[in-house]
Order: structure tokens, then sequence, then C-alpha cells
């Protein structure tokens, strides 16, 4: 399947999809996209940017099937996934073979599972979700599209995480707990109740972020 990866830096997520699937998942990488101008000059492994998000329906002429999600971030994630699908595109679920995903969990287009990550049983991943290296996503938690869970967060049973909300590396989520959409759970945090839409929460427990009072 001809693909192209959607992000082109090389010390970035571009470079770990690259380096993870790009020779042994049954995928041809045949370039890079990126929107930022200033990245246009960006190449990762031989692979150059060809174009931007404009260029999708242009690229299912000249025969790519596939987009790999290739950058890290949550924010802005779900537009590109619906951008992708509306191109007549495919999201390939990727899953590293070190990765341990459970039968009865579901995954949906796009989904990544990245080494020694763990997703458990009953677990649902909605469309491009990113599960970074060591994280564990336990039993019947439910994620929605766009999630990103950083490396060694921890999701106890029967978390939600709303659209668009990102756990930092090394939080953990206790059972029952709802992460509402475009949330930021900060590294190292310890969430014990739920998590307001948009809001950053950090600490242990895990409280709001506050903001810096402008002087005067």
């Amino acid at each position: 399947m001809r693909a192209v990866v959607y992000g082109s830096r090389s010390d970035g997520h571009a470079g770990v999809v690259v380096e993870l699937f790009g020779a042994d998942s049954g995928l041809e990488l045949v370039g890079l996209l990126d929107d930022r101008p200033e990245n246009r000059g960006n190449r990762v492994a031989g692979l150059e940017v060809i174009g931007d998000r404009g260029a999708l329906g242009r690229l299912v002429g000249e025969g790519v099937e596939a987009v790999v999600l290739g950058f890290g971030v949550a924010r802005g994630r779900a537009k590109v996934v619906e951008a992708v699908e509306a191109a007549g595109l495919a999201l390939p679920v990727l899953i590293h073979p070190s990765a341990h995903v459970t039968a009865s969990a579901t995954l949906a287009a796009g989904c990544q599972v990245l080494p020694n990550a763990t997703v458990g049983a009953g677990a649902s991943l909605g469309r491009g979700v990113l599960i970074n290296s060591g994280a564990i996503v336990e039993h019947d938690a439910r994620l929605a599209d766009a999630v990103v869970i950083d490396p060694g967060a921890v999701l106890a049973g029967r978390v939600t995480v709303e659209c668009e909300s990102e756990v930092g590396s090394g939080a953990v989520i206790r059972p029952d707990v709802c992460v509402g959409g475009g949330a930021v759970v900060g590294a190292g945090a310890a969430v014990v109740s739920d998590v307001a839409a948009g809001s950053t929460v950090v600490g242990v427990p895990a409280r709001p972020l506050r903001r810096a009072q402008p002087a005067g």
C-alpha cells in the first residue's frame, strides 16, 4: 500500500513512524506532507515533503492509498483525520510487535500503538488515537478521536478521554475518571477526579493549572 506520512520532523513523531513502521508494515512510504511552510525542506530517511493538506486529492490520482499520521500532538489531529477520510484515503492501524493489544479491544482507523504499550480488554480507541511507548490503557477505557497518550502514562480501568485530549508522560488516571475534550493532563500528574474540557491539570493530586495574573 502506497502511503505518505503527515508530518515531517525527523526529530519528532514523523521520524518515529518511519523507523518503526516504514519497512515491516506492508506500507510503501513515498513522501511527506506538512502544512507549515517553514517545514517544506524537511526530509526523513530519504523522504521529502511533497505537499500539504491541499495535496490529498492529487495524491489519490497518483496512486497513493493511505496516510500515516506523523505528528504527536492532539490539537488539530481530528481535522487532519477528517481531511484524509474526505479525500478517500485510508488511515492504517499500526501496532508495534512489542505492544500488547488484547483481542477484545477495538481500534478505529489511524490508531498507532508504539513499543511496549498495552491496550487492555474491552478498551475502545477512536480514530487517530496515539498510544506512545510504554503507556498502559487498561480494561474498558474509552478514548475518543484524536487522543494522544504520552510515553509511560497509565489509564486505569473504565477511564474516558474525550476528543483531542492529551495525557502527559508518566501521568496516572484513576478508574472511572473522565477527561474532557481538548484537556491536557500534565506529565507526572495523578488524576483522581474528572477533568473539565479545555483545562490543563498538573500535580499530585492533579489540579487546574493557575495562569499567572498580569502585573498591575
